[in-house]
């Protein structure tokens, strides 16, 4: 069966909402970060509930989300964080897949619990792509966020969907966790071993001063180790600054950098650190290698 381009039309953009996809690989020797998805979890599951590719793009969304109208009919689903979402003037739950018609007005509000929100759509969103990758990032992409006014395309395919009667009760207690699995880092050894000590008994909170590039965790620890030559780094990766902080690098992040890499999350872990609200507490613990 033929598909045909049609478009999502944002009415409202939300603070903060973007095109995103696994993210984009085989360019760091470009100075060109990852990006992707903050929540990889979120994002699987909801293409896994519509049967999209995995690699499907969504839109993710942060703070307070937008509302959007659809020109055709599609199949839509929301995971991640907890929002109020309502689909034309119904309430729709976290992981319910949604039958959209012609002209129908999805709007997301408040985000409740959570930081990440993600709607994928029947077929995944049609945007641009750049270096191999739909994800948004500024001077990369032609866009970094939605603006009013904005359109992105999806593939529309007239077939009936029969109404789920169920769907999974999605409620965010996965990224309560408070532990995050972490690797040592190449610098870790230099440690002095009390101060390794500590670091794993402590309960760092999450700093306002975080964002798709890294996530500044307060309790700062004593640091007199040197700055090391400019070397790789990953999402994930744990870096200990002169002053004592730590800073878990993101997807956004640069990917070398000159602060003693200690640790390095688990992909789960990333999964979970993304989903925290300023102030909300984490501890590491290491996995055996």
């Amino acid at each position: 069966m033929l598909k045909s381009i049609s478009y999502i039309h944002f009415i409202k953009p939300g603070a903060q909402c973007s095109v995103q996809d696994q993210g984009r690989f085989g360019y760091a020797d470009f100075g060109v970060p990852y990006s992707g998805v903050m929540d990889r979890f979120s994002f699987f599951q909801a293409n896994m509930l519509l049967g999209n590719p995995e690699n499907a793009a969504v839109l993710e969304i942060a703070m307070l989300g937008p509302i959007m109208v659809f020109e055709m009919p599609t199949r839509i689903v929301f995971t991640g964080a907890i929002a109020e979402i309502y689909h034309n003037s119904s309430q729709i739950q976290m992981g319910q897949v949604v039958n959209i018609a012609a002209d129908d007005e999805i709007r997301v509000g408040k985000i409740i619990h959570g930081q990440w929100l993600y709607m994928a759509i029947e077929g995944g969103l049609e945007s641009p792509v750049f270096m191999d990758s739909r994800s948004w990032f500024a001077d990369i992409s032609e866009k970094s966020r939605i603006a009013k006014g904005d359109s992105i395309s999806y593939l529309y395919e007239d077939r009936y969907h029969s109404n789920l009667l169920s769907h999974p009760k999605l409620d965010g207690l996965w990224f309560e966790d408070e532990t995050l699995d972490v690797f040592q880092g190449p610098e870790w050894q230099e440690l002095p071993e009390d101060i390794q000590l500590q670091i794993l008994q402590t309960e760092f909170e999450i700093s306002p001063v975080s964002n798709r590039m890294g996530i500044q965790l307060k309790n700062p620890m004593p640091n007199q180790l040197e700055q090391i030559l400019t070397s790789p780094v990953y999402p994930g990766t744990v870096q200990l600054t002169p002053s004592g902080k730590l800073i878990v690098l993101m997807r956004d992040a640069q990917v070398t950098g000159g602060y003693p890499r200690i640790l390095q999350l688990s992909d789960h872990a990333i999964n979970i650190i993304s989903q925290k609200n300023f102030g909300e507490k984490v501890m590491f613990s290491i996995l055996e290698s």
